[in-house]
């Protein structure tokens, strides 16, 4: 249960989705083996003619910085509220080359998930002396608004230029620009978009009739209760729909359809059908979400939902782990296949439910920034640089230090295996450093993982929402947002998994959420993309 933990908050970091998955997606290197390569040696001709003050000179520039002299950039590593074994040699490891690299230490600074606010704020107030803060699942914007992070522009024109380069690929930082200006540094997931799917057992799978059934497109409703239905008459032992109320305040609409939640959330609304439509609507109160409920309802009442599942501490993935379940829903993200089958057991096949496509959320869950206090932002910035551009250097903060933590078995295609047991060796928990697709793969996933990041990406580039790089501010409806936040945690589970009556509950529901003030935060949200619209 320990890795199960650290994979899915390795999904929901790399992906932005914030939605407990079936399985989480895979670390690896897109290719370069997480190295940078060496520059040949300089071929030897007559016609050099260097003098030996010169060659003296040129062999001083090319000196690293001694560790003395060069400065120290102090950068958060975020933690579960203990500091991860090894991190001392994880520094080390990566002095060596920013000193090599760029001229500078790196001091890594502990900071608890949980103490995160309550320590930047602190921070700021004090004049802490931090040059690289590190945000997970954060509210960055009242950190901004605040004051307390500087806007990167400048910077990252002159020191970042690695970054603006892969930008033209892979659109990351839009997600970073707040009122016009770039902020912070998203993390780039090992394959970034939205896509759902359905993680089902082979040998269930097997013993299915599936005519008629695209299993290699994208199935709805009345396909999966087609399945749903011989999984109940033919395997009695397995909960069909691997569902479960782990997350009470998330919709697992999401993965059966595609909707943009502006970056913030369903409690600010969401823009139904971002790929042509800019309207903020509630998402609880569109046709879609009632034909959701209606069906989840019916596979509840049919028995193919667990009957405590509104109640339970176990998420699907859970379930589908423990062989409680024949199925389970999560990311369709490349790589979750075979980390489900690793946690599992057992051999697993994905059924896509809807296309991946690109919304800010893919990469607003874990963001970068150089503080107004920070001592050393040019040096700052250089380190971010590294840290998304280079493979070599990442993947010390990703993986640990080659030789004590893991062995590369095949350095062509990056593939590694870890040295000793989970609880011994360095464990990277956040899987929050720079991009995900520079990191080495380990079994069971297998080299051809690069080629489907590269076709995932370009679909989820394709489908973009309109409104992508949109972050609605909801600190001017603070008090509204929190009490409907309230009510959606006190309605979603049940109504999401069946366990109550659509026609009766889901209007109390909708009633509450205008008496909390829904209507109030739609309009705020709508105003606010609108004057971002009309300045882009």
């Amino acid at each position: 249960m320990k890795k199960r933990l650290l994979t899915k908050i390795l999904a929901l970091a790399m992906s932005a989705v914030l939605l407990t998955a079936c399985g989480s997606g895979d670390g690896g290197n897109s290719g370069s083996a997480g190295s940078t390569s060496e520059s040949s040696a300089e071929e030897q001709g007559g016609e050099q003619e260097s003098s030996s003050e010169e060659e003296n000179q040129e062999s001083q520039d090319e000196q690293p910085a001694a560790a003395g002299d060069a400065v120290t950039v102090r950068m958060t590593y975020i933690t579960g509220g203990v500091e991860p074994d090894g991190l001392d040699r994880v520094e080390a490891a990566l002095n060596e080359q920013s000193l090599a690299k760029i001229g500078c230490n790196i001091e890594l600074v502990p900071v608890a998930h949980a103490d995160e606010a309550a320590t930047y704020n602190k921070w700021f107030a004090s004049g802490e002396d931090v040059d690289i803060i590190c945000t997970v699942f954060q509210d960055y914007l009242s950190m901004i608004n605040a004051g307390g992070f500087q806007p990167l522009d400048d910077l990252i024109a002159e020191y970042g230029k690695d970054m603006l380069e892969k930008d033209k690929e892979k659109s990351f930082l839009g997600a970073g620009r707040y009122k016009g200006q770039l902020y912070g540094i998203p993390t780039i997931p090992s394959a970034p978009g939205n896509g759902g799917a359905l993680y089902i057992r082979k040998d269930v799978l097997d013993q299915l009739d599936t005519e008629g059934i695209d299993l290699e497109g994208y199935i709805g409703y009345e396909e999966l209760d087609s399945l749903l239905s011989q999984i109940y008459e033919k395997f009695p032992e397995y909960t069909a729909l691997g569902v479960s109320g782990k997350d009470r305040t998330k919709s697992n609409f999401f993965f059966v359809k595609n909707y943009d939640n502006l970056g913030v959330g369903e409690s600010s609304g969401v823009v139904v059908d971002a790929l042509n439509d800019t309207t903020v609507e509630n998402l609880y109160a569109t046709e879609e979400y009632r034909e959701y409920l209606d069906w989840m309802r019916k596979w509840y009442q049919a028995g193919y939902i667990s009957k405590d599942a509104a109640t339970s501490d176990e998420s699907g993935g859970d379930l589908f782990d423990a062989g409680k379940a024949a199925t389970c829903i999560g990311m369709s993200t490349p790589g979750t296949r075979e980390n489900t089958e690793l946690e599992s057991g057992t051999e697993v096949v994905q059924i896509d439910l809807c296309p991946t496509w690109m919304t800010t959320n893919v990469y607003t869950g874990v963001l970068f920034f150089i503080p107004t206090n920070a001592k050393n932002p040019e040096k700052a910035m250089e380190v971010l640089n590294l840290l998304f551009t280079d493979g070599e250097f990442s993947n010390v903060l990703a993986n640990g230090v080659e030789g004590e933590d893991y062995t590369i078995t095949d350095a062509e295609n990056g593939v590694i295996e870890f040295n000793g047991s989970a609880e011994k060796k360095y464990t990277n928990m956040f899987g929050v450093w720079g991009d995900g697709a520079q990191w080495y793969i380990s079994p069971p996933t297998t080299p051809d993982i690069y080629q489907q990041r590269e076709d995932y990406l370009a679909e989820t580039v394709a489908h973009t929402s309109k409104v992508y790089g949109y972050k609605f501010d909801a600190s001017s409806v603070e008090t509204e947002q929190s009490t409907v936040k309230n009510v959606i945690a006190k309605y979603l589970t049940q109504l999401e998994y069946g366990t109550v009556d659509v026609d009766t509950v889901l209007p109390e529901f909708l009633n509450d959420l205008e008496n909390a003030g829904m209507s109030t935060i739609i309009e705020e949200n709508q105003r606010q993309l609108d004057e971002w619209l009309a300045g882009q």
